[in-house]
């Protein structure tokens, strides 16, 4: 987005949390290639050292995105046509720090991207673009935010034209009775757990977490394991008494096929050791094996 404001005229400053070293380092090396000031804020004095930045710049709009801390109203009136927030969640089902992660994890028919104005609630305020696609199962986190972020490139464009132009923005009220907030998961919650998993969950979560985890947490044998990436595999044969989380395969042929409460099987594609990232296969060279049951 900020390389759109770059090419739009429009970037006067930057701001961003110190909470990520590569955002802060891209920030760094714009605002020196653009000439316009930076600041980086801390948790403890964002909204004083943010105060004073806007003081200074007086911006008439400030476009935000990912920004994870909760803006005053006191720094929401400074810019006169207000704050813009480019939400990568379609609002208000959406609501919460990651809607990209939620989105594909739920399994949800679409996602999207929503620019709202800002208001001191969370994700709140009223609606003025809102664009979807479908999500398919295909999408991992990284090829659904490459996705969303050009959408968001496009309506960027769009308002500051509106902007230039001094025309009106037209705003739309969310809709508060099909709000939903996702709040920030937990890391039980990250963890397979195959006894009370289908495959179709265990597979919407591993590509929920690709490419911003190393892996899905996973225990085999004790060891605590990364799942980056699987597919599904229709197992042949009667299956009724396998324990759910079973290793039914393990060889260069079949690749590592475990065992679903569903009666599927997950092949795990790529899995994430200590060791290095690999086939699920080679785990036998670890001493794992077929049967073994993963906790």
């Amino acid at each position: 987005m900020m390389q759109r404001l770059i090419a739009e005229g429009a970037l006067c400053g930057i701001a961003s949390a110190d909470n990520d070293p590569e955002v802060v380092a891209l920030c760094t090396q714009l605002a020196a290639t653009n000439k316009v000031p930076y600041k980086k804020t801390t948790h403890e004095n964002y909204i004083t050292e943010l105060q004073g930045l806007l003081n200074d710049l007086q911006p008439d709009a400030v476009f935000v995105a990912t920004f994870p801390w909760r803006l005053p109203m006191a720094l929401l009136r400074i810019p006169a046509r207000g704050f813009f927030n480019f939400h990568f969640g379609l609002l208000p089902e959406m609501r919460g720090a990651d809607p990209i992660f939620e989105s594909i994890r739920q399994r949800m028919q679409t996602a999207g991207t929503t620019v709202h104005l800002m208001e001191e609630g969370f994700d709140s305020g009223p609606i003025v673009l809102r664009e979807e696609i479908p999500l398919g199962t295909i999408y991992t986190y990284g090829m659904l935010s490459g996705q969303l972020a050009q959408m968001g490139e496009k309506m960027c464009a769009a308002i500051v034209k509106k902007l230039k132009a001094g025309e009106e923005i037209a705003t739309t009220k969310q809709d508060e009775a099909r709000a939903k907030y996702w709040p920030k998961i937990t890391e039980a919650e990250m963890t397979i757990r195959y006894r009370d998993m289908d495959s179709a969950t265990i597979m919407a979560l591993v590509r929920s977490c690709n490419p911003i985890a190393r892996g899905v947490p996973s225990v085999i044998n004790g060891w605590k394991i990364g799942i980056c990436d699987v597919s599904e595999v229709n197992l042949q044969g009667a299956s009724d008494a396998i324990t759910p989380g079973t290793i039914v395969a393990l060889d260069v042929q079949n690749g590592m096929i475990v065992y679903c409460k569903d009666g599927k099987g997950i092949k795990l594609d790529v899995v994430y050791t200590t060791e290095g990232v690999f086939p699920g296969y080679k785990l036998a060279f670890f001493g794992i094996g077929q049967g073994m049951i993963f906790e």
